[in-house]
């Protein structure tokens, strides 16, 4: 999988123009398929080389699309056949494209352990609680993972939303907002995590794994609805590809992060810290339990109004 939305850098990126173009997977006059594969600023398939040379063997050659600085821009890019893959990153973005009326369907989901995502301060905040967040601006981004995660550390420590103002950014923004001090609080997931820990000597006030007692939030690759019915066996390689670079990223990680950082190139401190961590990420092409799971965290988001409104994920998922 793409370890892009766990290892985003925190610094600005820009998105390459995106022609709209028509769907290239449909075979070639060679019996070649083409695959349009959205990726972050780091993703360690695309730089290693294997997962490409994997699917060329099996006569699909892959267009990398992007970089995407997280989750939701990669939907739309494939709502609108721009691109035929999402990166593997928040379902909770997905949820809210689907409700939004996006043509897209889930066909693959991770869990992950330890969950890292955190709240973070810095020191001369005078911040050292979820409590303390009471009157104060926090970054988030808008129905992703940032957003859920405060709204679950507000109702864990009994504080009222409305008493703290959600400022909207996405990891670009919001990193030299939160290093400046135009945010008093960032929400948000590893890699822009801890390197806010190394340059800011950023502290943790909310950390997922260690407060929640379940995930609510998972990551996910969605495809438009025609793909997937075009295109199962395309689909299945694919997502074979992406977990066996999962799979060697679990059992290398500080292999990973080395090819990783020679894009984000992060200070060692960073990148030692990472590897210490060892986020352990399985995926599964749809399944019974991820629908289960994928509901049970969508139902979260919806009571908590972190979604627009109610979604039945199995109407908006393909088991392939």
């Amino acid at each position: 999988m793409s370890l892009s939305r766990r290892k985003l850098l925190g610094a600005s990126l820009a998105l390459p123009f995106l022609a709209a173009c028509g769907n290239d997977a449909a075979a070639s006059a060679s019996g070649r398929k083409k695959v349009r594969l959205t990726y972050g600023a780091i993703s360690v398939p695309k730089s290693r080389g294997v997962f490409e040379k994997t699917l060329n063997d099996q006569g699909i050659d892959v267009e990398w699309v992007g970089p995407f600085p997280n989750h939701a821009p990669t939907l739309q890019a494939v709502a609108t056949n721009t691109a035929d893959f999402s990166f593997g990153g928040s379902s909770t973005p997905a949820d809210q494209a689907l409700l939004s009326g996006n043509k897209l369907v889930y066909v693959a989901w991770a869990s992950s352990k330890p969950r890292t995502s955190s709240i973070i301060v810095r020191p001369e905040s005078g911040i050292n609680s979820v409590k303390d967040l009471a009157g104060k601006n926090v970054a988030v981004n808008k129905a992703g993972l940032g957003e859920f995660l405060l709204v679950a550390a507000l109702e864990k420590y009994g504080v009222p939303r409305d008493s703290v103002t959600f400022t909207y950014l996405n990891p670009p923004d919001a990193a030299p907002a939160f290093g400046s001090g135009k945010v008093d609080a960032w929400s948000i997931w590893s890699g822009p995590l801890e390197l806010a820990e190394v340059q800011y000597n950023a502290k943790r006030i909310f950390t997922d794994g260690e407060e929640l007692d379940k995930q609510i939030d998972f990551s996910s690759y969605l495809v438009r609805e025609d793909y997937a019915k075009k295109e199962a066996d395309t689909i299945r390689k694919v997502i074979a590809a992406y977990k066996a670079e999962q799979d060697w990223a679990n059992a290398n990680p500080a292999d990973a992060q080395k090819i990783g950082n020679a894009v984000s190139k992060y200070p060692q401190a960073v990148v030692d810290k990472l590897v210490k961590q060892n986020v352990q990420v399985t995926w599964s092409l749809i399944n019974d339990e991820g629908i289960a799971q994928l509901q049970a965290g969508a139902d979260w988001l919806t009571d908590h109004k972190v979604l627009s409104g109610k979604i039945n994920i199995a109407d908006h998922a393909v088991k392939l």
